[in-house]
This record gives structure tokens, sequence and C-alpha cells, in this order.
């Protein structure tokens, strides 16, 4: 068998388990259904003062998804960290179908967005369940940039085994330089927040994982979709949708990483 196989059987066999781990230990309650009160406990486990809505409108219609699926999740007793845990395996499972060739690109996009939003949902659970924890807080984190390394990771390979002249080099540069610049965003956030910033837990900065998630999402979809037109678009949709969607990926996430200095180098200037 294949490494690629391997690969395969190994997610199916982990997939299984994670859907007996979380239904298994569940226990039924009651939940607070309200979307405002759900907004306000959002706001209480990502420490952001009253009133402030990152994103403005367009989080908070995002937060409405999020929140009609945890409330049913929360209702049913399923640990908000078992969650994190089924959005980590759909960003492995979403990397992992980019490898297996182009025809799979939807397939792998799609998932992509999937595990984007299951990311959303693990936050709403804990939030409607009263289950937030200091180890959920960390386990969400680590569970995110694995995932963020994942899904760049599967086109990049993709790419790379199947291209030919400049676009592999092409893909594994620019993949790296999204991957490593998405650890780095995370990493000044952390820092500026641990560092008193306030003005950090609130700015939107460029790149982040929303976008990350959206951007490779739809790139794969558009290479999916170029593989039902004549040639030699679906090669050519292959070679260059990739490569150029995870260099603008880097080049945002760059983007944000100055925002986020700029901000702390205002902050220090004011005291």
């Amino acid at each position: 068998m294949s490494w690629t196989g391997l690969g395969g059987a190994g997610l199916a066999v982990a997939g299984g388990l994670i859907l007996a781990w979380a239904a298994a230990g569940r226990t039924p309650r009651e939940v607070e259904r309200g979307f405002d009160a759900f907004v306000a406990g959002w706001r209480r486990s990502h420490r952001l003062p009253d009133g402030s809505d990152p994103g403005g409108r367009v989080t908070l219609a995002w937060l409405r998804l999020p929140w009609w699926l945890g409330q049913r999740l929360a209702a049913a007793g399923v640990d908000p960290n078992r969650v994190t845990l089924a959005a980590l395996w759909l960003a492995l499972l979403a990397g992992w179908t980019a490898t297996l060739g182009a025809g799979w690109a939807a397939a792998a996009g799609t998932l992509t967005l999937a595990a984007g939003l299951a990311d959303g949902v693990d936050g709403a659970v804990a939030v409607l369940a009263c289950r937030t924890s200091p180890f959920g807080f960390v386990w969400d984190s680590t569970a995110d940039r694995l995932a963020d390394l994942a899904v760049v990771a599967g086109p990049v390979l993709l790419v790379a085994r199947e291209g030919t002249g400049p676009w592999p080099a092409l893909a594994v540069a620019s993949g790296t330089g999204a991957g490593l610049l998405a650890l780095l965003l995370e990493y000044v956030r952390a820092r500026a927040q641990a560092g008193g910033i306030e003005a950090a837990w609130t700015l939107v900065t460029p790149g982040e994982r929303p976008v990350r998630v959206i951007l490779l999402g739809v790139a794969g979809l558009l290479v999916g979709a170029a593989q039902l037109a004549p040639a030699p678009l679906p090669r050519a949709a292959l070679l260059a949708v990739y490569p150029a969607a995870l260099a603008l990926l880097a080049a945002l996430q760059a983007a944000g990483c100055a925002s986020l200095l700029r901000l702390a180098a205002h902050a220090g200037a004011s005291r």
C-alpha cells in the first residue's frame, strides 16, 4: 500500500474513533439558546469588551451559523474539546484529499471550508454549554495552527508532484511562506495581547484564519471546477491557482503582522 493509501486508512480509522469518542459520555443539558446571550458569552470568551464587534455585521452574521449548529451539540452534551479534535481531523482530511490529484481539488476545498466551520462550532458549544476552560482555550489555538499547516501542505505537495518548470518551486516557496506567516501572525497577536495591548483583541487584520480557510477552500473549488473544462485549462488551473492563492495568503498575513507591530509601536509611544 502507498503512503497515500496508508494516510487515508489512518484518517478513516481516526475519524471513526473520534466520532465514537464524541458520542461517548454525553450528558444532555439545558442551554441558553438566545443569540444575544451567545454573542455576549462569545465576547467574554474572547476577552472582548461589551459592545465590541470585530468584523462588525459580517462577523455577527457569520456567528449565526456556528450558534445554530452549536446549540444542538451543546444540548446533546457533546464535549467542545472533542469538537475541536473533529475540526482538526477535517483539516487533515482536506490536506490529504488535496494530494490525491486535481480531480479531488473540489472535495479538498469543500473539506477545508467545513473544517473552518467546525472550528467555529467548538467555541459555540463551549459558550452555550458554559464549558469554556483554560485547556480549551489553549487546545483550540493549538489545533488551529496544526490545521493551518495541513490545508497548506496538501496543495503544495500536489503541485510539487505534478507540476513542471518553475511551478513546483513556486508552490513550495509560496506554501512555506503562507505556513510560516500564519504561525507568525498568530504569535505576534498573542504577544501583543500578553503585553496588555487591548486593541490587539479587537483589531481585524488581513490574513486571519477565516480568510485563510475561505481563500484555500475557494482555490480548491476553482481548481476542481476547471477539471470539467477542455484542455489546457485543467492543468493551467492546477499549476497557477494554488500557488497564486498561497502567495496572496502569504502577502495578506505579512500585512497582518505589520498591522499588529504598528499597533504595538503606537501603544509604546503613548505610554
